[in-house]
């Protein structure tokens, strides 16, 4: 599934962390290995449901920085995970799904140890 994955600039600053530390040169390879390690967790509601997650006025901020072309698979699940957990309302699937990538961007940011790139 290809779609333009929006983050915030600080998203973007952990890509370019983990990217250096895994010698990892794309953007869209490093969130596709995020989302598939933090799908293998199996933890979501570490990763969604803490009240950090929840949308405040910075939410709407985030703007397409790239496009992407996941695995359908974990696409699926990712809307999945939205669908089942209390986020605010986004205008388009894009929107919703990057909303889901963005925790799991946060949650490697404060849990780096959890998820294996």
């Amino acid at each position: 599934m290809k779609f333009n994955l929006s983050l915030k600039y600080s998203h973007l600053w952990v890509i370019d962390d983990l990217k250096e530390k895994n010698s990892i040169s794309s953007n869209q390879e490093i969130v596709k290995r995020c989302v598939s390690s933090a799908l293998q967790l199996q933890d979501d509601d570490s990763i969604f449901g803490t009240i950090r997650e929840h949308c405040g006025d910075g939410c709407f901020a985030s703007e397409p920085q790239f496009e992407i072309d996941m695995d359908e698979g974990d696409f699926n699940k990712l809307r999945q995970i939205y669908k089942d957990y209390d986020f605010m309302e986004y205008g388009t699937e894009e929107e919703e799904i990057s909303k889901t990538i963005r925790c799991i961007i946060k949650f490697i940011e404060e849990k780096p140890d959890l998820i294996s790139i």
